[in-house]
């Protein structure tokens, strides 16, 4: 489920920032602004489509009467040029809003194209991709509903969904074999410890984590980590280069690759919105 809250505040702020209420073209269209007119949505490459509902409110936030008929559904893998949706209303609504709109669905069918392309590449069910917070300010919501419509698995929304300790709280308190704490794994909450040395690991498992994450290990290192825990916690493997890595780590025994590739480095899709 959307939450429409988030979704209408973080539209509403796309649409201030352009100042679409005080668009300088309708000078020169003059009474046409108000002629109704349809326009579609189309695409120059193949992608999976995400964002809809931002789409449709880039347009109905400034004028509810916009009609937008869409001939696809979210999710679904759209091959090139073709009509995705048409949009009818004022000629001023659409000409204002079109910019707001396709920035949001460029932007978040890249995240779910490009999140589609690394599950095909892992190819193996019982392990989960996760995202991570590695997201642009503001848009943390619409970035992990692109990356979950593509069928990752959301990592962290948040610090309160989870307690995790990475290389600088261990810094901070002085080692892993300094932290005074012992899990309940009954709580809410997840545990997670970052680890960088195998040496790391056994002093981890002490303090009862749910997870362990091996950050940057090498793939014999992995495979050694996995033999130590040995199911005494779930494993995540993060710090991934390249897609090979992607591929190699598919064939191993963990439960979670994390990467913030999928949230970075993002290639929005090209669309047009074409009068007619």
């Amino acid at each position: 489920m959307i939450d429409k809250k988030i979704l209408i505040k973080s539209v509403k702020n796309a649409l201030k920032e352009d100042c679409v209420n005080k668009d300088l073209s309708h000078k020169v269209l003059g009474k046409e602004a108000l002629k109704k007119i349809n326009a579609f949505l189309t695409n120059k490459e193949e992608l999976v489509l995400s964002g809809i509902d931002w789409f449709n409110y880039s347009f109905k936030l400034i004028d509810n009467s916009i009609k937008v008929k869409w001939y696809f559904k979210e999710g679904d893998v759209i091959p090139p040029f073709q009509e995705i949706c048409k949009v009818s209303g004022t000629a001023k609504t659409i000409l204002s809003s079109e910019r707001t709109a396709i920035n949001f669905i460029q932007f978040m069918s890249g995240i779910s194209t490009k999140a589609k392309s690394y599950l095909h590449i892992l190819n193996n069910e019982k392990i989960q991709l996760l995202d991570t917070r590695k997201t642009l300010p503001g848009l943390r919501y619409e970035q992990k509903y692109a990356t979950k419509i593509a069928g990752i698995k959301n990592h962290r929304f948040s610090l309160s969904d989870g307690m995790m300790l990475k290389d600088n709280h261990l810094k901070t308190i002085g080692g892993v074999d300094l932290i005074n704490y012992k899990h309940d794994q009954t709580k809410k909450f997840f545990f997670e410890i970052e680890v960088k040395k195998i040496n790391e690991i056994e002093p981890a498992l002490s303090l009862m984590p749910d997870i362990l994450m091996f950050d940057n290990f090498s793939l014999n290192q992995i495979k050694e980590g996995i033999k130590i825990v040995n199911q005494r916690a779930k494993i995540e493997v993060s710090g991934l280069k390249n897609e090979k890595d992607l591929t190699k780590l598919s064939q191993l025994k963990i439960d979670f690759i994390s990467m913030g590739d999928l949230t970075k480095n993002i290639k929005s899709i090209d669309f047009s919105l074409n009068i007619v």
